[in-house]
């Protein structure tokens, strides 16, 4: 068998020419050829153990696997370990999400005027209520009750901050008698232009 040798009109600007020859058959087959001394793209090595790489060197390792893959002569073993990689990412974003969605608080704030007090709810169960008093536009706040299994979580701070906020849009002067919301703007000094001059 016989190669004939065809020019190539076409130029390449980077680092591949296309290359044309025939057969003694007549049939004529194009390869693109990398110019010598320039290799295409090296696998990278990639780790064993992804759980030690960070987000942004697999995203990195990503790139670069999928620059292999799109060259003719694919490294032995390249497809596999893009596939281990990107399944990784996967599962690290799943993982992100389902944090994300566990870490957020659901938090309910409601006024419950048959009972004169505000109540808040974590995740559909109550945590905790605000007694109240309103009388000629002033809301006295009388006692915080949070439930035990709640005591020390913050939610004090949390229900007595709605319910400050709640006076404000009603336009009404809430006077602290509770400690919860003496403490609350003790420590939140901002709250206290909402308190009526004295």
């Amino acid at each position: 068998m016989s190669v004939t040798s065809l020019s190539s009109p076409y130029a390449s600007h980077d680092d591949s020419y296309l290359s044309l020859w025939t057969a003694d058959d007549g049939v004529v087959v194009e390869e693109i050829v990398t110019k010598p001394g320039r290799p295409g793209p090296s696998a990278p090595v990639v780790p064993r153990d992804l759980s030690t790489t960070t987000d942004r060197e697999l995203r990195a390792l990503s790139n670069q696997l999928y620059r292999v893959l799109d060259t003719e002569n694919v490294p032995f073993g390249a497809l596999e370990d893009y596939e281990a990689v990107v399944e990784a990412l996967t599962t690290r974003t799943v993982h992100a999400a389902a944090r994300t969605e566990a870490g957020k608080v659901r938090e309910k704030f409601r006024d419950n005027s048959v009972t004169s007090r505000f109540e808040l709810f974590h995740d559909g169960i109550m945590v905790g209520y605000l007694k109240y008093d309103l009388r000629r536009g002033r809301l006295r706040l009388l006692e915080t009750v949070i439930g035990a299994e709640f005591l020390y979580s913050g939610l004090e701070a949390v229900l007595v901050r709605e319910a400050l906020l709640n006076a404000h849009r009603r336009r009404l002067a809430p006077i602290p008698y509770c400690r919860h919301a003496q403490a609350f703007l003790a420590e939140n000094p901002q709250f206290q232009a909402l308190l009526p001059a004295t």
